[in-house]
Order: C-alpha cells, then structure tokens, then sequence
C-alpha cells in the first residue's frame, strides 16, 4: 500500500512539474502581458504621431505658404510666386490636384488648385491667396486648424467676428507673425465652430 501510495504522488509531482514547464515555455504569464502591454501602446501612439506628422505638409501663414515634410525642410511660396512651382510642390506633397477657374470673382477672374481642404488661389498665374477647410494635411504656421472653436481662438490670437460683414459668420484674428488671417465659423456662442480659414485674395462676392 505504501508502494502504490509512493507511485501516486510522484506521478502527481511529475505531471505538475510538467505543466509548469509547458508555461514556461508556451503560454505568457500575467506578468509578461502586463509588462509588455504599456510598451505596445507607446509605440502605437508613436505611430500615430509620425503618421500625423507625414500628413502635414502644408503650413499656412498670412502671407503665402509652405509646403514640405516639416517647418525646417518645407519651401515657403509668399504670395505672388509663379504657379509652375507652387504646383509642383503640391503636385509632389498634397496629392492629385482639382483645377477650375472663375471668370466673375468679386476681385477679377482667377483660377484655382484645390488639394482635399486647401484651394490655392491665382490671378495671371501667380499664387495670390488661400482657403482652407478642415484637413490633416494642414495647419497654419502658429497651429490652427478649421475645427477648433472659435472661444479658444478668441483667447489664444484675439479672434473677433467681423459684425458689419456681408458674408456670415466671418471673423477674422491676428496670427503669431502679427498679420492677420480670416475665417468663417458655423454656429454661434461658444459653440462656434471654425469652419475654415483663408488669407490673400478670394472669390467672395460681398
């Protein structure tokens, strides 16, 4: 009976001292999943933030725009540049382009370059303006975005709502360049919201 009683328990001990090497070497402990768990989500987020960088490649300013990877690397086209090379920046940045023109713009006849939420503006082939609607591909050079609510600008850059405008909901605010750059919110109170944004010369008719 002793015999028998000592085989038992070292069958026991063998199974269980398998088990236990079968999670060593198979399945991940609680303490592994839990260590590598934050690890996997930095580098997620780090993910999302370079892909959210490459999307940026058009940096609005009150005077013209640049257009490129980052700030440091991006060529900067002021108003007045020739089309050819503005367009052949947006061409290589922004993706496929949409042309139209206008003859009947309040400001004369001109044309346009539309990049998803970013028109360029021209007038005898020279950028000589912008618009804007919201877009992950741009930002103005002191990070505003069409989406934000128009409060926090207002707190931020001195935003105000034109009041004697014809066209509605038009505010204009100063930028960190100490120029100024226009825009229009859908909404009221402190819920409006920035629509889009625009500097330069646009086909308004006030």
């Amino acid at each position: 009976m002793n015999t028998v009683r000592g085989l038992t328990l070292a069958a026991l001990a063998l199974a269980l001292a398998g088990c236990q090497q079968q999670r060593a070497d198979g399945a991940p402990s609680a303490t592994a999943n839990a260590s590598t768990a934050p690890s996997r989500a930095s580098a997620s987020d780090a993910a999302a933030a370079a892909r959210r960088d490459r999307l940026r490649h058009a940096i609005l300013d009150a005077r013209g725009l640049s257009i490129g990877r980052a700030p440091g690397t991006a060529q900067h086209f002021a108003f007045g540049a020739p089309r050819a090379a503005v367009e052949a920046a947006g061409d290589a940045w922004l993706g496929t382009a949409e042309r139209s023109a206008n003859e009947e713009c309040g400001a004369g006849p001109m044309a346009f370059t539309r990049y998803g939420g970013l028109t360029l503006n021209w007038q005898d082939d020279r950028l000589v303006g912008w618009f804007a609607r919201e877009d992950p591909a741009i930002v103005t050079s002191d990070g505003i975005v069409p989406g934000k609510l128009l409060r926090d600008l207002e707190v931020a850059r001195s935003a105000r709502l034109i009041k004697d405008s014809t066209l509605e909901g038009e505010f204009d605010y100063l930028a960190a360049d100490g120029h100024t750059i226009g825009g229009f919110v859908r909404g009221t109170g402190r819920d409006a919201t920035i629509e889009s944004l625009y500097a330069g010369v646009n086909c308004f008719f006030r």
